[in-house]
C-alpha cells in the first residue's frame, strides 16, 4: 500500500487596491487600465485613454449601472469624446460581452504564482490582450443586438 500525502501548495497571495477597467473592442484596440478608485474622473480617464487608441471609430461602450458610469459627469465627457454608452439593466451583466473576457481571464490566471503587484498587473495586461483577441465572446451578442440595431 503506497501512501501520498496530500500535495500542497503555498502561495503567497499579491493583493492590490487598484481596480481594473476594461475595454472589449470589437473592431478596434482593446484596453485594460489600472485605477486607484472607480472614481468619475478616473472612468473619464479611461474614456479618454480608449478614444486616443481608437481615433475616427465608433465606439459603442456597455456599462453596468456602476454610480462613475451613470454620472452626468461621465455621459458628458463621453459625449464629448463621440463614445456612445450603452447602460444595461441591474442584475444583468450576462448582457456584457466583457464579462466572459473576464472570466476566461481569471482562468487563465488562477494557477500562476507571481512576484509582485506589478508582475500581477503585468500579466493581467497581457492575458487580457490575448483574450480579447478572441471577437468570439461577443459573436453571438452582435448577432443579436447589432442585427436589432439594423433592423430599425
Amino acid at each position: 500500500m503506497w501512501y501520498v500525502d496530500d500535495p500542497h501548495v503555498e502561495r503567497p497571495l499579491v493583493k492590490t487596491e487598484d481596480s481594473a477597467v476594461g475595454f472589449y473592442a470589437l473592431n478596434g484596440e482593446s484596453l485594460v487600465r489600472w485605477t486607484e478608485t472607480e472614481e468619475k474622473e478616473k472612468i473619464c480617464s479611461v474614456l479618454e485613454t480608449v478614444r486616443e487608441q481608437n481615433p475616427g471609430q465608433r465606439i459603442l461602450l456597455v456599462l453596468d449601472k456602476h454610480g462613475s458610469h451613470i454620472c452626468e459627469y461621465t455621459r458628458k465627457r463621453a459625449h464629448q469624446l463621440g463614445i456612445d454608452l450603452i447602460f444595461l439593466p441591474s442584475g444583468s451583466p450576462h448582457l456584457n460581452p466583457i464579462e466572459q473576457v473576464w472570466k476566461q481571464l481569471k482562468w487563465t490566471m488562477s494557477p500562476i504564482i507571481v512576484g509582485d503587484e506589478d508582475e500581477f498587473h503585468e500579466l493581467v495586461k497581457d492575458v487580457f490582450e490575448q483574450v480579447t483577441q478572441r471577437v468570439s465572446y461577443a459573436k453571438k451578442w452582435c448577432e443579436k443586438f447589432l442585427t436589432v440595431q439594423k433592423l430599425s
